[in-house]
């Protein structure tokens, strides 16, 4: 019965490690065109939720303005706000 023996030498060798690097690259290569997010998906970031037992606060991080339902006991209702306001007011 015969043996196989298998040789390869260095360069062989890096050359076929450069070559599948480079088909790897290729293949996980996206155009910017399609990297972008979809404009759904950015309206869907654009909200941020911070809940507590008793209250709850929703910002708009895109123009600053939130919603609080403080806590109180009674009819659950939003106070509406704005961190420019708020940040006038206390300036004065």
């Amino acid at each position: 019965m015969k043996t196989v023996h298998f040789s390869i030498d260095l360069k062989s060798f890096f050359i076929g490690a450069l070559t599948l690097g480079g088909i790897l690259l290729l293949a996980n290569f996206t155009p910017a065109e399609k990297a972008k997010p979809e404009s759904d998906i950015i309206d869907t970031r654009r909200f941020q939720v911070v809940a507590g037992e008793r209250e709850a606060i929703i910002l708009d991080t895109q123009t600053g303005r939130f919603i609080v339902s403080p806590a109180y006991i009674g009819q659950p209702r939003w106070v509406n706000g704005d961190f420019e306001e708020l940040a006038n007011r206390s300036k004065k």
